[in-house]
């Protein structure tokens, strides 16, 4: 944006003005008049007593919306911004015998596209039935248009790349003279500034053409502006890049623009084409590598072996996937290896990744022997299967905890989908929930099944490691229409596509709701949609997101204060915090939010704010775009800063001390605790909550852990549940050390015997088993402790 505003400079009359961008911790920039305020309401601000005065939230309004967040997330107010004399065109409009609008606006029952004067017709659904109101643009900004009612009392702004290129165009052209070049150059200005470079560089050429007298400077501006338009281009194919879409950013490289460019961008280009013909020539000499060396083995046994790991080495092999090999490649021409050596090099560092690999080929086979009996094991159905996978697995020597972490990553997804297309929706059927006993030992139980819509991005591969969105659909939409909202279509992709992000939209609610019921069922549909993805697809679970709307956005809250440890951020739209959000807020407190609602929405506004003006006070990272005058819609304007806030997100690491409120019995695990048996005060209280009446006291967990005695860790467990259970890892504790549990103040014996504490020894089967039940790569538990 700056770059544009400076080369709209030397287009004419636009002077540079300072604003003050609020710039957050995590680099998010908020553009607007930044204000310190006290409370989200006016309500809530007189319920503030004291003599000290605090303004702990900061609010910015660029017009269109406003944005809130605490003040401990600004990290500076940059007030060199250089954005209040942007390009604006006035557009007049007849306003005459309006209507009072309504205290709030629900959903569009239809709208008519904006006309080239500006005007359109909205119906919306009221509770005397439908309502038609005319509505005319007034003002038209860079980022923004200003709407006004005609026939009713009511402004609110859209964002200008809402509004299709070319009735936009119409509607500048009626209020400007086609035959001034003042009038003209503010055209280009504007497009400029809007970072419209296509519209501004026709309407360079125009200008060109019409005012021969200032060909001169349209040349020159044209040739910056190919500038920005590649520096444009340059970021989108780094992008696509980086989300493995290796084939269209080559595609693009060469078929990039290079005329009229700069040297500074040319070498670029260079580089980006060097390292993508870099990359495929050392995956196509690591294929003919892995054969010619097979060719020279001698033994017959180790060529078999050596055979079957280079064919599924050969299928499996891509450009994400390249790496693995990268101590193969830089070794294989050192002539003091055997081919042997060489090619063990190739096969363990597959298996285990580069920095791991060895030069014995038994030791590779023998990795190679624990990836499939892990793989068989995730997939094995009884658990009979399971045991004797796991009694084959025990048996091979040198494979321990350590050796099946460093495995664990670089498996492929052991659940199948065969059929699956990028930019293609499609269902997927999940087990979620027991419903009838086992009527053999060895026999599974009988699960509910469920469904949930997935959308892959483009050139999905099992070897690149996707963030996932898990979007939740309001009453008068579909899962496949949340998915379209994310990712659009094969044939028209949207932002998830774009960014490389795998998109699941479950079926949590039955079709006959049209309210969100808290019932717990669709946590379990929802977590259930969550594991199962990650069992099939190659999901960073690192970056989970959970996204809704309306009824969906309500969920988003209940679900994303209940599970916190599951996402790297929660992102309800038009959704309401209340009920148990009104405890579970202090849950949540390690998760980053951006909520985006509307100020005439229903009457979220007022229900929401004592919830989300408490999180903001306790300084959570919470970000809150409140649309002006706007109602309760979907707010596709506000995709693009959501990419851009889930790309600097990752779910918070393991904490070692934290507390939990819970009403629930399905709300039964924070983080690495499970808590099962709720008192029964409890699941009153819980059942008070929801009628929202009667005394409301939560179960209180607290945890602790106190490592700082040497050779000894102490976990304190504060729990009134009947059974608790501790899943640990190497980043919670020190299995070298001792390890002792107090539960409620009184020592808990360890591993069943009379010790208080000992030492505890991490468990491959622990470790298979939480990965097959919760697919979660980037977070494996070693050991579990039941107290």
């Amino acid at each position: 944006m700056r770059a544009a505003f400076a080369l709209g400079l030397l287009l004419g009359t636009a002077q540079p003005s300072p604003a003050g961008d609020a710039v957050l911790t995590n680099g998010i920039r908020l553009t607007g008049k930044p204000v310190p305020i006290q409370a989200l309401t006016t309500r809530l601000q007189r319920q503030k007593s004291g003599a000290t005065i605090t303004y702990s939230i900061l609010m910015v309004d660029n017009g269109l919306a406003r944005y809130f967040v605490a003040n401990n997330l600004v990290a500076d107010i940059d007030h060199s911004v250089e954005l209040s004399s942007l390009e604006t065109f006035k557009l007049k409009q007849s306003i005459s015998g309006r209507k009072r609008m309504f205290g709030s606006i629900g959903s569009y029952a239809g709208v008519t596209p904006f006309d080239e004067y500006g005007r359109r017709r909205i119906a919306l659904r009221t509770a005397k039935g439908r309502e038609n109101v005319i509505q005319g643009v007034t003002r038209i900004h860079p980022r923004h248009l200003t709407v006004t009612g005609l026939s009713h009392t009511w402004e609110h702004g859209m964002a200008t790349t809402s509004i299709p290129p070319q009735i936009l165009d119409r509607m500048i052209r009626k209020v400007t003279d086609h035959s001034n070049s003042d009038n003209r150059r503010a055209i280009a200005r504007f497009y400029l500034q809007a970072e419209m470079y296509r519209q501004a560089s026709m309407e360079l050429k125009s200008i060109k053409r019409d005012f021969p007298e200032l060909a001169a400077r349209m040349d020159e501006m044209g040739t910056n502006l190919r500038q920005l338009q590649a520096g444009q281009l340059l970021a989108e194919l780094n992008r696509r890049r980086d989300a493995g879409q290796h084939k269209l950013a080559t595609a693009a490289v060469r078929s990039f623009p290079v005329e009229g460019m700069s040297a500074v961008v040319l070498r670029q280009v260079r580089e980006l084409d060097s390292s993508g013909r870099k990359q495929r020539e050392e995956l196509a000499k690591a294929r003919m590598l892995l054969g010619d060396l097979q060719a020279q083995l001698t033994n017959e046994k180790d060529k078999s072996s050596a055979a079957m790991f280079r064919s599924i080495v050969n299928r499996e092999l891509d450009l994400e996937s390249l790496g693995r090999l990268d101590a193969f490649s830089k070794l294989s021409g050192d002539d003091t290896l055997s081919p042997k050596q060489k090619l063990a090099l190739a096969y363990s560092g597959w298996v285990t990744g580069s920095a791991q690999a060895v030069t014995e080929f038994a030791t590779a086979a023998r990795l190679w022997d624990a990836r499939f009996l892990a793989l068989e094991y995730l997939r094995a159905d009884t658990i009979r299967q399971r045991d004797d996978l796991f009694g084959q697995l025990d048996e091979l020597e040198g494979i321990g905890p350590d050796t099946v972490g460093r495995l664990i990553p670089l498996l492929p997804p052991p659940v199948e989908t065969p059929g699956v297309e990028p930019g293609v929706a499609f269902e997927v059927e999940v087990a979620a929930g027991q419903t009838k006993p086992k009527r053999t030992v060895d026999e599974e139980p009988e699960q509910a099944t469920y469904r949930y819509s997935v959308l892959l991005p483009p050139e999905y591969s099992p070897n690149h490691n996707y963030p996932l969105i898990v979007a939740l659909h309001p009453p008068e939409r579909t899962p496949t229409d949340e998915l379209q909202w994310w990712g659009g279509t094969r044939e028209k992709p949207g932002q998830s596509q774009r960014h490389g992000a795998i998109v699941i939209a479950p079926s949590y609610a039955d079709k006959s709701l049209t309210h969100y019921d808290y019932d717990t069922r669709s946590h379990t549909i929802v977590l259930a949609a969550i594991n199962d993805a990650r069992k099939r697809f190659q999901i960073d679970s690192d970056r989970i997101f959970l996204s809704g709307h309306g009824m969906g956005g309500t969920a988003a809250f209940d679900i994303g204060m209940s599970h916190p440890e599951m996402f790297a951020g929660v992102m309800p739209i038009c959704g309401f915090c209340e009920v148990f959000a009104k405890w579970y807020w202090r849950n949540a407190k390690s998760v980053p939010w951006y909520v985006v609602g509307g100020e005439f929405d229903r009457d979220a506004t007022e229900q929401n704010a004592n919830v989300l003006n408490r999180m903001l006070t306790n300084n959570c990272d919470l970000i809150y775009a409140e649309y002006i005058g706007r109602g309760y819609e979907s707010y596709y304007a506000e995709i693009h800063k959501l990419f851009d806030w889930m790309g600097r997100q990752r779910r918070a690491a393991l904490p070692k001390k934290f507390e939990a409120q819970i009403l629930r019995e399905a709300d039964d695990r924070f983080y690495w605790v499970e808590c099962r048996g709720l008192p029964k005060k409890v699941l009153l209280a819980a059942a008070n909550a929801r009628a929202g009446s009667g005394r409301v006291r939560p179960m209180s967990l607290e945890i602790k852990i106190n490592d700082g005695l040497p050779g000894r860790t102490t976990i304190y467990v504060r729990s009134g549940a009947e059974q608790n259970v501790l899943w640990l890892s190497p980043e919670l504790v020190d299995f070298d050390k001792r390890i002792s549990v107090r539960l409620n103040g009184r020592a808990v014996r360890i591993n069943g015997q009379s010790k208080s504490s000992d030492f505890l020894r991490p468990s491959v089967r622990t470790m298979l088993e939480d990965l097959r039940k919760r697919g979660d790569r980037q977070r494996v538990y070693q050991v579990r402790l039941p107290l």
